[in-house]
């Protein structure tokens, strides 16, 4: 039905005014788009759409293995935390077996840009004094994006990273066809100032590593953008350690860690960077069980039980890297299938598309996040992937209407 197109277009649309502000908003969008779908019908041209995509398929697996996973090992105490965390890739299915128009590609593109240009905006401000936090004018906005707008510090910092990339993209595609193309370098522009002049190591290092990436790209293609990209990536990330402090600390405090073997910069710090122990730790442990892994849930208990440390592991649930802790708890065969997930998505992308470059950014931005937290266990960050694989598939980034 025709009712039924129109109003899951358009809560496509505000999703992606919704992922950037508020999980509570974008719980409530996806359970409406869930419902529609369903109240949709035409299951088995869904189903057999579904089952032509391999990446689909990698999906349901890896899931499976999730639940499979319940019924051995000793321990699940998080159990119910991976599970619900897990079963958002989900989401996948209805997103991917529905169909959108092009025009909610491009006004889901922008909201999206917009929303997070504000994000930004509203953070600069607050961080330079000129406002109070958020939530002090709005109750219902968390506290914990005090330093921020409205998520938290370090997703923020990763939307808006990756907001650059997208809109970097989108210059690039647009530069000859739209006299409004420049915008979207003022959008890079103020973005970066509010990643760079907060906290958030993970945005700030895929801003410059991903932008880096596309200056030697462009050496043989534009070399004019390489040169104004390294010269940009020069002066935001001087001129952020120069005068934010913030900036500078995390700066110096991961050479030093990196430098000592993840000796803390805090001399009267006893045990090493949580991320070095976890690393350390957890490959010891996974080799006792390479295979099938501890079982769901199962790393905080296991941790507890096998390594002394001062580290309170009942607040630290994952290895801080995705990669560690599906082959902790599911093992080889879970983290193989995690992989070819992303191999077949990055295969879809890339099939019959003379926009590579920019395609497998997202896949390789998102795995390239897992290796320092496990965010695919965290909710913000997941389904901005999922929303903007969905955005890259099937949108037409030539599209002359919009460029």
């Amino acid at each position: 039905m025709k009712f039924f197109y129109d109003l899951k277009n358009l809560i496509f649309i505000l999703l992606g005014f919704s992922i950037p502000i508020s999980v509570a908003f974008t719980n409530v969008l996806i359970v409406v788009f869930i419902f529609v779908w369903i109240f949709e019908g035409g299951f088995l041209k869904k189903f057999s759409y579904l089952k032509s995509l391999y990446w689909v398929r990698s999906l349901v697996a890896l899931v499976f293995c999730y639940f499979i996973a319940l019924l051995y090992g000793e321990y699940h105490e998080d159990s119910t935390y991976v599970i619900q965390r897990i079963s958002l890739l989900l989401f996948f299915i209805p997103l991917a077996s529905s169909k959108f128009e092009q025009s909610t590609y491009r006004y889901a593109i922008l909201t999206f840009l917009f929303t997070n240009l504000l994000a930004a905006l509203l953070s600069i401000a607050i961080n330079n004094d000129i406002i109070n936090p958020i939530h002090d004018y709005i109750s219902i906005i968390s506290s914990d994006s005090s330093i921020s707008a409205f998520l938290k510090y370090n997703y923020h910092n990763i939307l808006l990273s990756f907001s650059s990339l997208l809109a970097f993209a989108l210059f690039t595609k647009s530069k000859s066809k739209s006299k409004y193309s420049s915008l979207y370098l003022i959008l890079i522009i103020i973005y970066s100032l509010s990643i760079f002049s907060e906290a958030g190591r993970a945005g700030q290092l895929t801003f410059n590593l991903f932008f880096i990436f596309y200056m030697i790209y462009f050496l043989n293609k534009r070399v004019l953008y390489s040169f104004a990209i390294i010269c940009f990536l020069i002066a935001i990330n001087f001129s952020s350690y120069k005068n934010s402090g913030v900036y500078k600390y995390r700066v110096d405090n991961l050479k030093h860690i990196v430098e000592n073997n993840g000796q803390k910069k805090n001399p009267k710090a006893i045990e090493k960077d949580i991320r070095y122990l976890f690393a350390a730790e957890s490959l010891k442990l996974i080799k006792q069980k390479p295979i099938f892994g501890y079982g769901t849930g199962s790393f905080s208990s296991v941790f507890k039980e096998n390594v002394l440390s001062n580290y309170d592991f009942n607040k630290h649930k994952t290895p801080h890297n995705n990669f560690l802790y599906i082959f902790f708890e599911i093992g080889l065969l879970g983290l193989i299938i995690f992989l070819s997930l992303f191999y077949y998505q990055v295969k879809y992308l890339t099939k019959d598309s003379s926009n590579i470059i920019h395609l497998i950014c997202l896949p390789v931005f998102y795995l390239f996040l897992m290796l320092f937290d496990s965010y695919l266990f965290v909710f913000t960050i997941t389904i901005f992937y999922i929303y903007m694989f969905t955005i890259y598939s099937g949108y037409k980034i030539n599209n002359k209407k919009f460029f």
